[in-house]
């Protein structure tokens, strides 16, 4: 017996979930996806009630019509998991959908929209651009994700309070975006490449280094991203990566001693290098 699609077809969106597209799918064909998922159950197209079976996948590619590639995006990547996330709703024509697309940080180029919650449009906001352009080319290359670990020590480092708030208030003006995330986005991405930089990494977190020269590294790095204003506390952020260097720095030495790193979220940083 061979699974026919539902009457009414449904797109499947770029890196769409099969839950996403199994809520949307039935809805349009004016039922419930688990309803839906009952009745393969009971009529044998399904062995298990996994959500993510290889069975399930199959069934819903047929219901669809969908091509074999429907559902494939991993789901981890070195060992970190790749966040289900909202699409972009001009992706998605408005339609709420849901997926996951480690190459993309937390802007869609194309319709130059934010990804956070709720999304924004940045067409008056070009910085936030440019860093999408740059995660992308040095961050997503080298399989480092939105919400890896560079990139929340890079949102830590770029509060409004460290950054300060009278150039939060005159970037809020000059765009009317709201959200600080959005506004802080290029001193995020900043951190974050500068984290992962091959060259920053080996001196930085250097076993046989002076600490006070390492420490006088990360000063120098962060204070060029994040200048000094006199509402702001880039020493701050200056703590917040020297205190990531230092557990690296312990990692690498672990590693001399026992011949093998420990493999954690630091891991993934020192990879790297």
């Amino acid at each position: 017996m061979t699974l026919l699609p539902l009457p009414i077809s449904t797109r499947v969106y770029r890196g769409e979930s099969v839950d996403s597209y199994s809520r949307r799918h039935a809805a349009r064909n004016h039922c419930r996806a688990s309803d839906v998922d009952r009745a393969l159950l009971e009529r044998g197209f399904l062995t298990t009630a996994a959500r993510r079976h290889p069975e399930r996948l199959q069934a819903w590619r047929a219901l669809g019509g969908l091509r074999d590639v429907a559902f494939t995006e991993p789901e981890r990547i070195l060992d970190e998991e790749i966040t289900e996330r909202a699409l972009c709703l001009g992706c998605t024509d408005g339609e709420p959908a849901r997926g996951r697309i480690p190459e993309i940080g937390m802007v869609c180029l194309r319709h130059r929209r934010w990804l956070g919650s709720p999304q924004a449009d940045l067409h008056g906001y070009h910085p936030a651009l440019v860093a999408e352009r740059h995660f992308r080319h040095h961050l997503a290359a080298r399989s480092v994700l939105h919400d890896s670990l560079p990139m929340l020590i890079g949102r830590d480092c770029a509060s409004p309070a460290i950054i300060g708030h009278d150039e939060i208030a005159h970037r809020r003006e000059r765009t009317g975006i709201d959200d600080l995330w959005a506004l802080t986005y290029p001193e995020q991405v900043k951190i974050a490449r500068q984290l992962t930089h091959p060259t920053f990494l080996r001196a930085a977190t250097d076993p046989d280094v002076d600490e006070a020269q390492r420490h006088a590294l990360a000063i120098s790095e962060v204070e060029r991203i994040i200048p000094a204003r006199w509402d702001g506390d880039p020493w701050r952020a200056t703590h917040r990566v020297w205190t990531a260097m230092t557990h690296l720095t312990a990692r690498r030495r672990d590693a001399r001693i026992y011949g093998v790193p420990i493999r954690d979220t630091y891991y993934n940083i020192l990879r790297l290098i």
